[in-house]
């Protein structure tokens, strides 16, 4: 695995990076902060690579967020792409701190765009409420999907929701329900549009179990949805999903254990598109690969971007503490033998077992 230092700076929590490509260059945005909670100041600046990673240099303060007394206005994570039409995109949530991310309904996703990826305009306030937004995903139709969670007041958990605009913006429907259900708590979700038109939504559950990622499925661009169903993505949390040229799924994510266990391991895994339709374990298979490690005593890693380069390897992004005294952002060439990977050994019938059970419902094993 060749790895590169992308941002490490004294004083400033570099964390949350998202990624794009374009014919001749990549952009990653990513939040400065003085911590993971950001307390005191909250940035949202973009990175510039020419030569497919290897170097980064030109930086680019796209809003900056400074405490005024006790109340900051929080930029939490942000997420960068490209529209069909050339248009670059750049979102993020942000809501007064406090009282922070527990008071979902008053977090706004806010939209900048751009022509060149240099110059941008906004931020555009969007009705879109909940945070931890996913990507703009458009659909063939033209329609655009935006996610973000929120707490369900009917489960008393975090639930995963999506908006649809089908006039590029200008109007916003939604929130519409993807995953509220009582045994879990949904949320992050990385909405993927498969080739036959069926989106796939991964998604964490944030138990604090270390249970696999959940998926919903929508056969109508995202107006109803079916699940939720459980993956072979072992601890997944903050999957970022999309498709390889030859037509695999890789969702790069966060392996978190559960329980006690700190934020160290940041993984990426591999199916085919057969095995991110099917809704029954048994019908999935996949691998699984271990992307870097975070050997510091206060880790803190997994949020993650990637793109495919001209060459046909992949450029991923995420951020780590590791030998840093606060988060850095690294990026990573995933290779062909490194995507090959090695079968995942965590069996289907363990993953089933395994799952929380619902209300009455009564264990096989």
């Amino acid at each position: 695995m060749r790895k590169v230092s992308m941002v490490r700076r004294e004083g400033i929590y570099s964390c949350f990076p998202d990624l794009v490509g374009c014919e001749d260059e990549l952009i990653c945005v990513y939040r400065q902060s003085d911590s993971h909670g950001a307390r005191y100041f909250s940035h949202i600046a973009l990175i510039y690579s020419r030569d497919l990673g290897e170097t980064w240099g030109e930086e680019l303060v796209l809003v900056r967020s400074f405490g005024k007394g006790d109340l900051l206005f929080k930029w939490n994570c942000p997420r960068i792409g490209r529209l069909s039409d050339g248009r670059f995109w750049v979102l993020c949530d942000g809501y007064p701190q406090p009282p922070g991310e527990e008071d979902h309904g008053r977090s706004r996703t806010f939209l900048w765009w751009s022509e060149d990826g240099r110059s941008w305009d906004g931020p555009h306030e969007t009705p879109v409420t909940g945070i931890v937004p996913d990507k703009l995903v458009e659909v063939p139709s033209g329609t655009w999907l935006l996610a973000a969670h929120l707490m369900s007041p009917r489960t008393g958990k975090l639930m995963q929701t999506v908006w649809r605009s089908e006039d590029g913006g200008n109007t916003w429907d939604g929130p519409i329900t993807v995953c509220e259900d009582p045994r879990y708590n949904s949320c992050e979700a990385s909405i993927l549009p498969l080739p036959d038109g069926t989106l796939v939504c991964y998604m964490r559950e944030n138990s604090g179990m270390g249970w696999p990622g959940l998926k919903c499925i929508s056969h109508d661009e995202g107006r109803t949805w079916e699940g939720p169903y459980l993956t072979l993505i072992p601890g997944c949390h903050r999957p970022v999903s999309g498709l390889l040229p030859d037509g695999r799924v890789l969702v790069t994510y966060r392996w978190y254990l559960g329980g006690r266990s700190p934020n160290r391991h940041f993984y990426a895994y591999l199916e085919p598109a057969s095995s991110a339709l099917a809704t029954e374990l048994s019908e999935q298979e996949g691998t699984v690969r271990e992307v870097d490690y975070d050997r510091s005593p206060a880790p803190d890693t997994g949020y993650s971007g990637w793109a495919v380069l001209p060459d046909g390897r992949i450029f991923c992004v995420n951020y780590i503490v590791d030998d840093w005294p606060s988060a850095q952002i690294r990026g990573y060439w995933l290779e062909e033998d490194f995507l090959d990977g090695v079968q995942i050994c965590l069996r289907p019938r363990a993953v089933e077992e395994a799952r929380p059970l619902a209300r009455g419902e009564r264990s096989s094993v």
